[in-house]
Protein backbone atom coordinates (compact mmCIF):
# COMPACT_ATOMS: atom_id res chain seq x y z
CA UNK A 1 0.00 0.00 0.00
CA UNK A 2 1.02 3.60 0.19
CA UNK A 3 3.81 4.73 2.51
CA UNK A 4 4.98 8.21 3.36
CA UNK A 5 8.02 9.29 1.40
CA UNK A 6 10.63 10.29 3.97
CA UNK A 7 13.36 10.76 1.38
CA UNK A 8 15.75 8.41 3.16
CA UNK A 9 15.98 5.41 0.87
CA UNK A 10 17.54 5.50 -2.58
CA UNK A 11 14.22 5.03 -4.37
CA UNK A 12 12.58 7.81 -2.34
CA UNK A 13 15.45 10.16 -3.10
CA UNK A 14 15.16 9.29 -6.80
CA UNK A 15 11.37 9.81 -6.67
CA UNK A 16 11.85 13.22 -5.02
CA UNK A 17 14.41 14.23 -7.63
CA UNK A 18 12.14 13.18 -10.49
CA UNK A 19 9.19 15.00 -8.95
CA UNK A 20 11.33 18.12 -8.66
CA UNK A 21 12.39 17.69 -12.30
CA UNK A 22 8.76 17.41 -13.42
CA UNK A 23 7.72 20.40 -11.36
CA UNK A 24 10.52 22.47 -12.89
CA UNK A 25 9.67 21.33 -16.41
CA UNK A 26 5.99 22.16 -15.97
CA UNK A 27 6.83 25.54 -14.44
CA UNK A 28 9.17 26.37 -17.32
CA UNK A 29 6.57 25.33 -19.88
CA UNK A 30 3.98 27.47 -18.08
CA UNK A 31 6.34 30.45 -18.10
CA UNK A 32 7.07 29.93 -21.79
CA UNK A 33 3.36 29.81 -22.51
CA UNK A 34 2.72 33.02 -20.56
CA UNK A 35 5.59 34.78 -22.36
CA UNK A 36 4.24 33.57 -25.69
CA UNK A 37 0.77 34.90 -24.87
CA UNK A 38 2.28 38.22 -23.81
CA UNK A 39 4.20 38.46 -27.09
CA UNK A 40 1.05 37.68 -29.05
CA UNK A 41 -0.85 40.42 -27.27
CA UNK A 42 1.94 42.89 -27.98
CA UNK A 43 1.96 41.93 -31.65
CA UNK A 44 -1.82 42.16 -31.87
CA UNK A 45 -1.79 45.64 -30.35
CA UNK A 46 0.94 46.67 -32.80
CA UNK A 47 -1.08 45.44 -35.77
CA UNK A 48 -3.97 47.62 -34.69
CA UNK A 49 -1.66 50.66 -34.76
CA UNK A 50 0.02 49.88 -38.07
CA UNK A 51 -1.49 48.95 -41.39
CA UNK A 52 1.36 46.67 -42.37
CA UNK A 53 3.40 44.35 -40.22
CA UNK A 54 5.82 41.77 -41.61
CA UNK A 55 4.98 38.13 -40.99
CA UNK A 56 6.54 36.66 -37.89
CA UNK A 57 6.26 33.31 -36.23
CA UNK A 58 6.54 33.48 -32.48
CA UNK A 59 6.61 29.70 -32.10
CA UNK A 60 9.57 29.37 -34.46
CA UNK A 61 11.45 32.18 -32.69
CA UNK A 62 10.86 30.51 -29.35
CA UNK A 63 11.89 27.06 -30.56
CA UNK A 64 15.00 28.34 -32.31
CA UNK A 65 16.18 29.86 -29.03
CA UNK A 66 15.86 26.58 -27.13
CA UNK A 67 18.42 23.78 -27.16
CA UNK A 68 17.31 20.65 -29.00
CA UNK A 69 17.15 18.59 -25.80
CA UNK A 70 14.87 21.14 -24.16
CA UNK A 71 12.55 21.14 -27.20
CA UNK A 72 12.33 17.36 -26.98
CA UNK A 73 11.60 17.41 -23.23
CA UNK A 74 8.90 20.03 -23.63
CA UNK A 75 7.16 18.18 -26.44
CA UNK A 76 7.39 14.86 -24.58
CA UNK A 77 6.05 16.44 -21.39
CA UNK A 78 3.23 18.17 -23.25
CA UNK A 79 2.29 14.93 -24.98
CA UNK A 80 2.31 13.06 -21.67
CA UNK A 81 0.20 15.75 -19.95
CA UNK A 82 -2.35 15.71 -22.78
CA UNK A 83 -2.89 11.97 -22.38
CA UNK A 84 -3.76 12.24 -18.68
CA UNK A 85 -7.33 12.36 -17.45
CA UNK A 86 -8.66 15.70 -16.23
CA UNK A 87 -8.48 14.60 -12.57
CA UNK A 88 -4.92 13.29 -12.90
CA UNK A 89 -3.80 16.45 -14.70
CA UNK A 90 -5.44 18.70 -12.09
CA UNK A 91 -3.93 16.85 -9.12
CA UNK A 92 -0.49 16.66 -10.71
CA UNK A 93 -0.34 20.32 -11.75
CA UNK A 94 -1.82 21.58 -8.49
CA UNK A 95 0.77 19.62 -6.52
CA UNK A 96 3.78 20.16 -8.81
CA UNK A 97 3.24 23.77 -9.91
CA UNK A 98 1.08 25.35 -7.21
CA UNK A 99 2.58 23.32 -4.37
CA UNK A 100 -0.78 22.37 -2.86
CA UNK A 101 -0.75 19.79 -0.10
CA UNK A 102 -2.46 16.43 -0.40
CA UNK A 103 -4.86 17.51 2.36
CA UNK A 104 -5.96 20.60 0.41
CA UNK A 105 -6.36 18.58 -2.79
CA UNK A 106 -8.37 15.96 -0.90
CA UNK A 107 -10.79 18.63 0.26
CA UNK A 108 -11.10 20.15 -3.24
CA UNK A 109 -11.66 16.86 -5.04
CA UNK A 110 -13.73 15.11 -2.38
CA UNK A 111 -11.25 12.27 -2.20
CA UNK A 112 -9.28 11.04 0.77
CA UNK A 113 -5.67 11.96 1.51
CA UNK A 114 -4.41 8.53 0.47
CA UNK A 115 -6.53 8.57 -2.69
CA UNK A 116 -5.09 11.90 -3.81
CA UNK A 117 -1.56 10.75 -2.98
CA UNK A 118 -2.09 7.52 -4.93
CA UNK A 119 -3.44 9.39 -7.97
CA UNK A 120 -0.49 11.81 -7.83
CA UNK A 121 2.19 9.13 -7.63
CA UNK A 122 0.53 7.00 -10.33
CA UNK A 123 0.38 10.08 -12.53
CA UNK A 124 4.09 10.73 -11.96
CA UNK A 125 4.79 7.14 -13.03
CA UNK A 126 2.61 7.54 -16.16
CA UNK A 127 4.40 10.74 -17.14
CA UNK A 128 7.76 9.10 -16.53
CA UNK A 129 6.83 6.18 -18.82
CA UNK A 130 5.44 8.47 -21.55
CA UNK A 131 8.54 10.68 -21.54
CA UNK A 132 10.74 7.57 -21.73
CA UNK A 133 8.76 6.26 -24.69
CA UNK A 134 8.90 9.63 -26.48
CA UNK A 135 12.68 9.90 -25.99
CA UNK A 136 13.19 6.38 -27.32
CA UNK A 137 11.18 7.20 -30.46
CA UNK A 138 13.53 10.03 -31.36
Amino acid sequence: MWQKNNGKSETEILQNQFTAYLATAVQRRRNDYLQQMDRRQQIESLTEDFMFMPECSIEQDMLLGLPVLMQLEDSALLHALRELSERERYIFLARAVDGKSFEALAEETGMGYKGVAAVYYRTVQKIKRKIGVMKNEF
